[in-house]
């Protein structure tokens, strides 16, 4: 949150400017506004104080406090709303604190601009210190400036020296992607080692940095990516391996979700080969004579109908037999 005072002429210093309406509520019908919490109205006692004309309340969002390992997500959060603000100057160093007035008797005395320069360096380093994890707020307890304080933690956290350098390359080798990590999470990782080592002074060439990814891959499990990459003419860029890796991991996570098509067939060939429980019963083949002749049959029974029975083979070693297996024809062939 932001909030500005423009400045007024010193008749206009007695009497408050006009509130803006998204402050408080305002009703069409009443010429009065009414302060919708103390909060609110606290705040604009102290918007509407003649000593804070020109001045600049800096509020940082409290979702991202500065931590040991995340200065390069706070310090990109911070320089981006310093710069919309105007007020980046007052920590790189380009807007220092006016110099005292030395008169020609030698005496010195402040500057006219000093007490306005000095309270918008204090409500910038009160920001600032909000924005930090409370284990990291004494490293700049004590200071005279917000340039000292950006100045100490740059140092702190972003010093190219050895040891840390050899430290974030380290991480680099040793970043593998587990199975249960996804490939965002993976890339985001690598990501992130990279950028601490580009503000170290130790930015790496995109095809090392391509290889550092591929090695932490499965290399089973991510074969046909490593091979096109390898296959590859010119170097791949960072943000077209990611979306490649995406979607393999999504074609992946869909050949796991499809039932297995083999299964049912191999159910069916299974009970196929089970034996049959409940077998037909098969006639008895000596309650006929293969002797018995049709005529003989027609005379008995002048109904009859001779059947188209299956031709015996040579090697077969069954009898034919009719279907109904409850006709016994010996009762027939009785005088």
């Amino acid at each position: 949150m932001v909030s500005q005072q423009g400045s007024e002429s010193p008749t206009n210093i007695s009497t408050p400017p006009p509130i803006p309406t998204s402050t408080f509520n305002t009703d069409s019908n009443s010429s009065s506004t009414t302060p919708p919490s103390t909060t609110m109205a606290d705040f604009s006692s102290f918007m509407n104080n003649p000593s804070m004309k020109d001045l600049t309340v800096v509020v940082l969002p409290p979702t991202l406090k500065l931590t040991s390992s995340n200065y390069l997500a706070w310090k990109t959060q911070v320089e981006a709303l310093l710069y919309g603000l105007d007020l980046y100057k007052f920590i790189d160093g380009s807007f220092p604190a006016p110099s005292p007035v030395i008169a020609a008797d030698g005496s010195h005395s402040p500057h006219p601009n000093y007490p306005h320069w000095f309270r918008q360096d204090r409500l910038l380093f009160g920001a600032i210190v909000g924005s930090l994890s409370p284990p990291i707020v004494p490293l700049i307890q004590g200071v005279s400036s917000s340039c000292e304080a950006w100045q100490i933690l740059a140092k702190t956290y972003a010093s190219p020296s050895r040891g840390h350098i050899k430290q974030l390359k380290h991480r680099l080798k040793h970043t593998t992607k587990t199975p249960t990590q996804s490939i965002s999470d993976y890339m985001q990782n690598i990501k992130t080692i990279i950028d601490e080592l580009a503000i170290l002074g130790k930015k790496m060439d995109d095809e090392d940095v391509v290889d550092s990814i591929l090695t932490g891959l499965d290399q089973s499990t991510y074969k046909p990516i490593l091979d096109a990459v390898h296959a590859r003419d010119n170097p791949i860029s960072f943000d077209e391996l990611h979306e490649k890796l995406i979607n393999h991991e999504l074609s992946l996570a869909q050949q796991a979700s499809l039932p297995n098509l083999h299964q049912p067939s191999t159910v069916f060939y299974a009970q196929s080969r089970q034996p049959n429980k409940h077998p037909m019963p098969r006639p008895n083949h000596q309650t006929y004579s293969h002797h018995v002749s049709q005529p003989q049959l027609r005379h008995q029974h002048p109904s009859y109908s001779p059947g188209l029975l299956p031709t015996p083979s040579a090697s077969s070693h069954h009898k034919p037999f009719l279907e109904d297996p409850s006709i016994h024809f010996h009762s027939c062939l009785q005088p």
